[in-house]
Formats: C-alpha cells, structure tokens, sequence
C-alpha cells in the first residue's frame, strides 16, 4: 500500500488478513482467497487502489481461475456459499459441514471438475446485513492434509475471523453502517410482507379489507420511512433488513 493513511475499516481488514494468513500457515491451509460481495465483479480495494486479495497467496494455476467474469455463476464453492451461512469442507471432491449438507449432483460434478491444484479447503461463508454474501476460502494443494480432522477444530474460530475480515471489507467499500430505528405501523408491514410474497395492490386490498388507495397510501409511506421510491425498492430493502421474508 502507498503512504496514503489507512482509516479504521482499512485497518481492520490489514489485520484480519494477517490473523487469516497466520492461522491458514499454522492449519496447513496456506493458500486464501477471498471476496467480499459475490453478487459484485468489482473487488474490495484500498484507497489507493490495491486489492484486498492481492493480500493473500493462492494457487499459481488458479490465478487466471479467480479472475473470470462469471465466477460467481458458475464456481461451484460460490454456489454453496449462497444456499449456506455455515462453514464447510471440500477434500478431494468430498463436500462436507457441521451439518449434512443435500447438494445436487450436477454441482458435485462441477465440484470435482475443475483441473486445479487445490486438494482441500475450508470455506467459511459471511451473510451480512442487506443480503452481501462473501467469503475467505482456506485451501492447500498438498494431498497429506486430514482436511475434515482440521474442521473439526478449527472450522468456529476460522468462521469468526471470517465475519470479521468480511464485515471491514465492506465497511471499506461502502463505509461504516448507520444503524437506524424504523418506525413502521402494523398495516404498513403487513402490505410489505403480502407484497414481498408477490401480492398485486388489488390482492393485498382484498386479503387485508382495504380500498387499493389504501394500499398504495401504506406502501409509500414505508418507502418514505425507508428512503425508497418505488414498490419494487421498497420491498427489496424491507427485505434486506429482515422485515418481511420473499419466501412464500
């Protein structure tokens, strides 16, 4: 990095990378990669423009891997990290977590098809606020390592360090969060909550009692309290905050 001097969420991430690199060396996961938004082709950069992950060693055959356009559709550790918050194992071509984990077989195969020197890995999945996803992967291309013996010890701390790590690199991005109260009323949610399961103002008028007017009088006034214009907006970002859910 130049001499421009690093603010705190820059600092945060220089020493969480430090931690991530010193504990991948002391595990036998040497090799990290990271990304902090998966659902963005941009990464994470200092004020001077170097990349957070130019702050970590991966695999030499893996760097032209890491820098395509579509990685985030089509790698198949970045497609876990969407459907899962908690850590998980790759050894071999063997997906596997704290849990049991029912992964399509056609991702298993993209899992295992990809010619790269990396043997196992720890993945630890970070879901934040307003729904980024990201993640700091541990991997080795050396085939001795007991990869599952090391998640099991290992796997709570790493995942720590990881929301950590991640939570900088956004607050680098996009700047400390401004935590904020949001004073709705009960028909304001319920109009967001029948509208983020995809009821049209019409519906939500008949399963509510309300003249459609109404509706759309309730659902302004939540866009208004959230700074949103627009239906669409304004449940996105009631959803982001946990809400309404878009599960029906």
């Amino acid at each position: 990095m130049s001499a421009v001097p690093a603010s705190s969420a820059e600092l945060r991430v220089l020493t969480g990378a430090r931690e991530i690199a010193a504990r991948g060396k002391a595990i036998g996961l040497p090799l990290i990669a990271t990304c902090a938004d998966i659902s963005s082709a941009r990464p994470v950069t200092f004020r001077d423009g170097t990349p957070v992950g130019a702050l970590f060693q991966f695999a030499r055959d893996a760097h032209e891997y890491w820098l395509q356009g579509d990685l985030a559709l089509q790698n198949a550790i970045v497609t876990i990290t969407r459907w899962t918050a908690e850590p998980f194992y790759y050894d071999h071509g063997v997906i596997g977590g704290w849990q049991q984990m029912r992964i399509a077989p056609e991702l298993l195969q993209k899992g295992t098809g990809t010619n790269l020197s990396i043997c196992a890995s720890i993945v630890a999945p970070i879901h934040l606020a307003g729904g980024v996803i990201g993640a700091v992967v541990w991997a080795t291309d050396q085939h001795t390592l007991n990869v599952r013996a090391v998640f099991e010890e290992h796997a709570a701390d790493l995942h720590i360090m990881a929301l950590r790590f991640i939570s900088a690199c956004n607050a680098t991005a996009h700047g400390e969060p401004s935590i904020r109260f949001y004073r709705f009323t009960r028909r304001e949610i319920q109009c967001l909550k029948l509208a983020a399961a995809g009821k049209t103002d019409e519906e939500i008028g008949t399963i509510l009692s309300l003249a459609i007017p109404t509706v759309r009088f309730h659902l302004k006034k939540a866009g208004e309290k959230l700074g949103e214009n627009g239906r669409l907006r304004t449940v996105q970002h009631a959803a982001a905050l946990g809400f309404v859910s878009t599960r029906l």
